[in-house]
């Protein structure tokens, strides 16, 4: 079964995916976690965005693993593990737009996430573009959304565990404009599949969601037995 969970940024999508992961014992590819795999490869070889030749170069000799430990996506890279709390830091944050938008590294990244489905029988991927462009034909599909001051009140916790203090009204802006960014890219923008099932987690708990979700998977279980 390959379940397929898109949505907007800080909506709760990968810790939707990560819970529904661990609860059901599905292998679970945060694509996230894999554009800023190689985003912080690229912000360590002090790479601009716009040098595109060298980072096709190292692209092409990029090794990229993907593992799922009770719902955790786990990256490696050239035969290192990546620390969350660097893919997850703000520099990379705001860099990989920039190189997620490049087809190419788009295509090389499909490829990844199209392998850990041959590999798994049933896989949960995460991202934005994974119901409209990288499984078309998933068993089901989720949007996880939820209003943007409830998505900057999250971001903002996330960064004050992170030591770091950022006004509400800032990260409002940083969330509408990677909202924007994602919809009006000209490959693979953020959309709604007119058969995903809508999740809006603005009142809804993480637990909430996934409970919900799980009675769904159920269901659909029952219908194909």
């Amino acid at each position: 079964m390959i379940i397929a969970i898109d949505g907007t940024s800080a909506s709760g999508k990968s810790s939707i995916a990560k819970a529904l992961g661990a609860r059901l014992g599905f292998a679970v590819v945060g694509t996230g976690s894999i554009y800023r795999a190689i985003t912080l490869k690229l912000l360590n070889l002090n790479i601009k965005a716009n040098e595109d030749e060298r980072i096709q170069q190292i692209i092409n000799t990029t090794h990229i693993e993907v593992d799922s430990i009770n719902g955790a996506t786990i990256i490696n890279v050239d035969d290192i593990e990546q620390k969350k709390a660097e893919l997850n830091s703000r520099e990379v944050s705001n860099f990989s737009p920039l190189i997620a938008m490049k087809p190419y590294i788009r295509e090389f990244v499909r490829k990844i996430q199209r392998s850990q489905a041959e590999i798994h029988e049933n896989i949960i991927v995460e991202g934005r573009d994974i119901g409209s462009v990288v499984f078309p034909n998933a068993d089901l599909k989720f949007f996880i959304d939820a209003d943007i001051t409830t998505r900057a009140q999250r971001r903002q916790s996330e960064y004050l565990e992170k030591g770091k203090n950022y006004s509400l009204d800032a990260i409002v802006k940083e969330l509408s404009l990677r909202d924007q960014e994602d919809r009006e890219r000209e490959i693979s923008p953020l959309v709604m599949t007119s058969d995903s099932i809508i999740f809006d987690t603005s009142r809804l708990s993480i637990e909430e969601c996934v409970d919900q979700i799980v009675n769904i998977i159920n269901d659909r279980k029952l219908q194909n037995a």
